[in-house]
């Protein structure tokens, strides 16, 4: 049995966004299950990462797509990646060592 089939055995209710993507939601009116955007497949509300002003309070694409999308973007990116996460380790290392330095001074 689908997804589909399963929600629909449970009585939630199905609703059609207006670009087509499909999501249903409980008798509280909150999103159990939905279509990601970009593979387009209906899943679990659990697949999604929270995001406050997303609709129902969830991402537009799984999990899984988010985190296929991260891999790429550092695969290409790699060395700038990298660059960016060193300046910041020490940024905060150098203010924490500042801060240190006037605790151990009082």
């Amino acid at each position: 049995m689908s997804l589909r089939e399963e929600l629909l055995a449970q009585e939630y209710d199905e609703r059609t966004k207006p670009r087509g993507f499909v999501y249903f939601t409980d008798a509280d009116g909150q999103v159990v299950a939905k279509t990601c955007r970009k593979c387009r497949e209906l899943k679990q509300a659990e697949n999604y990462h929270y995001k406050s002003d997303g609709f129902g309070q969830l991402g537009p694409y799984c999990k899984v797509c988010v985190s296929d999308r991260d891999r790429e973007y550092y695969v290409t990116n790699r060395e700038r990646v990298k660059r960016v996460k060193n300046a910041y380790y020490h940024r905060k290392r150098s203010k924490q060592l500042s801060l240190n330095l006037f605790r151990n001074s009082e």
